[in-house]
C-alpha cells in the first residue's frame, strides 16, 4: 500500500477513533484500495456501499474492519489529533471544505493530549467570530486567518505514527 492510501486510511481511522468517519472518504478510500490491490473482504464490503447513503455509525463499523483486516494498530490520541488536525488544514488550503466546515473541524486541536492545543485559543477565536460577528458564513477576511492557522498546523512537526513502517 502507498503512502498516500495509508495516510489516507490512518486519516479516517482517527476521525473514527475520535468522533466518526466521514461516509463519503471512506467508502471512496476503499474503492481506491481496491485498484491498489488490496482486495480483502472488509475493503470490498465497504466499497459496495454507497458514499451518500451509508450512516456514519456504519461507516465506523466497516473502517474499523478493514483495518482489522489490515492489522493496523490504533494511533494514539496525540498521533490521531495531528492526523485529523493536518488532514483539515490541507483541505482548507485546497477548498475542499469550506471555512466554515474547516474552523469546526478544527477544534479537535483542543482534544486532550494534543500537542496542538496552544492553537486551541485560535480556533475558538476564529469559530466565535464566524459565528457571532458573520452569522455563519465566512468572509474573506475570515478566510485568510483560517488559510493562516491551517498553514501554521501543517509547519508544526507531525506526530510519529508508529504504523506507518509497519503497513509498507
Amino acid at each position: 500500500m502507498d503512502e498516500t492510501l495509508l495516510r489516507r486510511l490512518r486519516v479516517e481511522q482517527a476521525r473514527a477513533l475520535l468522533d466518526n468517519a466521514d461516509p463519503h472518504h471512506a467508502v471512496m478510500l476503499a474503492c481506491d484500495l481496491l485498484v491498489a490491490g488490496v482486495d480483502g473482504e472488509a475493503v470490498v464490503a465497504l466499497a459496495s456501499e454507497s458514499a451518500r447513503t451509508l450512516p456514519e455509525h456504519e461507516a465506523n463499523r466497516r473502517l474499523a474492519a478493514v483495518i482489522a483486516e489490515l492489522g493496523l494498530p490504533e494511533p494514539d490520541l496525540p498521533t490521531a489529533v495531528s492526523l485529523i488536525a493536518a488532514d483539515t488544514s490541507e483541505r482548507i488550503l485546497d477548498r475542499s471544505i469550506t471555512a466554515e466546515v474547516g474552523t469546526h473541524g478544527l477544534y479537535v486541536v483542543g482534544h486532550e493530549g494534543s500537542q496542538l492545543d496552544d492553537l486551541l485559543p485560535a480556533v475558538t477565536a476564529l469559530a466565535g467570530r464566524l459565528e457571532d460577528d458573520l452569522g455563519g458564513r465566512a468572509d474573506d477576511d475570515l478566510r485568510i486567518q483560517l488559510a493562516a492557522l491551517a498553514r501554521t498546523i501543517l509547519h508544526r512537526e507531525p506526530a510519529e505514527d508508529p504504523a506507518s513502517d509497519r503497513a509498507r
